[in-house]
């Protein structure tokens, strides 16, 4: 049986990863890590599978800074079971490349091990928030599928 989390490490880890300060989460990551962030990674270059700690602080160095300022993040349920805790949150911010305030909700599904994450699994309402980032109304039976150019690293290169 997986040895139980602590309320007190599953606090440690939001205040950290509300802080988007690499030093403060790296010690609660584990080196085997697979980060998850479920969401359209055309518009959010955040989302997608990270595999490993270089990954991820990979994330809150460089992809995030570039992407979004994140404002607050709010949770408004948190549960925590055994090894595993589960969020819901509100989370605010803006976007670099348009200064547009976009505010969604996502629900976060962490596994820890000895006091670490091993798995992050996040679910964006990415609709809403790719309405927020577009800046527009999205008609998905009348507006055709657009294809953005993309760099070998699968950025964006401009929207």
């Amino acid at each position: 049986m997986a040895k139980p989390v602590s309320p007190s490490i599953v606090q440690a880890f939001y205040q950290a990863y509300a802080s988007r300060n690499a030093e403060r989460i790296a010690p609660l990551v584990a080196d085997h890590v697979k980060w998850t962030i479920v969401g359209p990674s055309q518009i959010f270059p955040f989302c997608g599978e990270h595999r490993g700690k270089a990954a991820v602080m990979k994330l809150f160095t460089d992809i995030f800074p570039k992407t979004i300022q994140f404002r607050q993040m709010e949770p408004e349920v948190m549960v925590i079971d055994g090894d595993r805790a589960a969020t819901f949150i509100k989370v605010t911010g803006y976007l670099h490349n348009s200064a547009r305030v976009i505010t969604y909700h996502c629900g976060q599904f962490i596994r820890f091990e000895d006091d670490k994450v091993v798995c992050f699994r996040s679910i964006i309402d990415s609709f809403d928030a790719a309405e927020q980032a577009l800046g527009h109304h999205i008609d998905p039976m009348h507006e055709p599928a657009r294809h953005l150019p993309i760099d070998p690293n699968g950025t964006i290169v401009a929207i």
